[in-house]
């Protein structure tokens, strides 16, 4: 009897522990995906900035039209339609359109003025379009410019590119301690306290890449704003820590005649 129940803790001990490495090796594997595709979003940041830089310097075309000129051009285009609705946190603005190409079917506008509200099905309109991007409609001599830029995609791609390296960091070392730590019933503290600091971390991108499109800083003041609020939000995340384990949660310190390596995991909180 005695065996057979050893023989059983044992099946349910390399069980658990063959399913902690796939799970460790599952999420170190998804954490290099997100780091690579963070390296691709950064990677794709100065030729965004060039993109923004060519468009707000573009002028109207001259006629005769080229057909490689990089100007702003002209299409006419007739209403199908607009959709306005409010809500608490935000409105949904679009135009409906029929046109030539490269009109859009359906246009974010962004608002309802000064434009918008005021078009009715069945009006003509004319809409600029600058490569691929229908920036901004017209009647009766009032303009308004839709969402539809590259203004904004530097400080958005920068944003996401360095939440995605966050998570992609922190997935390989969650993983990789997993993997290391498979056959301990639980995981070292820290792993706990990073993972916090990483969902912190990706949430400071969301304000610095607002911050970063609304005042038009450009990339270079998202990253510096990151860096910014980093120190802040680790500071809150190892305060919210030591208040989780109480008064009496954490082992003494250890002696003062101890050597490196025990001091360096007891402030890991692994001791």
């Amino acid at each position: 009897m005695t065996r057979t129940r050893s023989r059983r803790a044992e099946a349910r001990r390399r069980g658990r522990t063959w399913w902690t490495r796939a799970w460790g090796l599952s999420v170190a594997l998804l954490g290099a995906v997100a780091a690579l595709a963070g390296v691709a979003a950064l990677s794709t940041v100065p030729d965004s900035v060039d993109e923004v830089r060519v468009f707000r310097s573009a002028r109207p075309c001259a006629v005769p039209v080229s057909p490689s000129a990089d100007c702003l051009r002209t299409y006419p285009a007739t209403v199908r339609g607009t959709v306005v609705e409010h809500t608490a946190r935000s409105g949904l603005y679009l135009l409906k359109l029929d046109g030539p190409r490269p009109i859009p079917a359906e246009l974010d506008m962004g608002d309802e003025e000064p434009l918008l509200r005021h078009l009715r099905k069945g009006d003509h309109i004319t809409v600029t379009v600058w490569r691929d991007y229908a920036t901004a409609v017209t009647k009766d001599g009032v303009t308004q410019e839709s969402g539809d830029t590259p203004d904004g995609l530097p400080e958005f791609q920068t944003a996401l590119g360095l939440g995605l390296l966050a998570v992609g960091g922190y997935g390989g070392y969650a993983g990789a301690t997993a993997v290391r730590h498979a056959r301990q019933r639980s995981h070292p503290g820290p792993v706990a306290l990073w993972g916090r600091w990483t969902v912190g971390t990706v949430l400071a991108s969301m304000p610095a890449g607002i911050v970063g499109y609304e005042t038009e800083t450009g990339p270079v003041a998202v990253v510096l704003l990151w860096l910014t609020l980093l120190p802040v939000i680790w500071l809150i995340a190892g305060r919210r820590e030591g208040r989780s384990r109480g008064r009496h949660g954490r082992a003494p310190a250890p002696d003062r005649t101890a050597d490196s390596t025990t001091w360096l995991r007891y402030l890991q909180g692994r001791s």
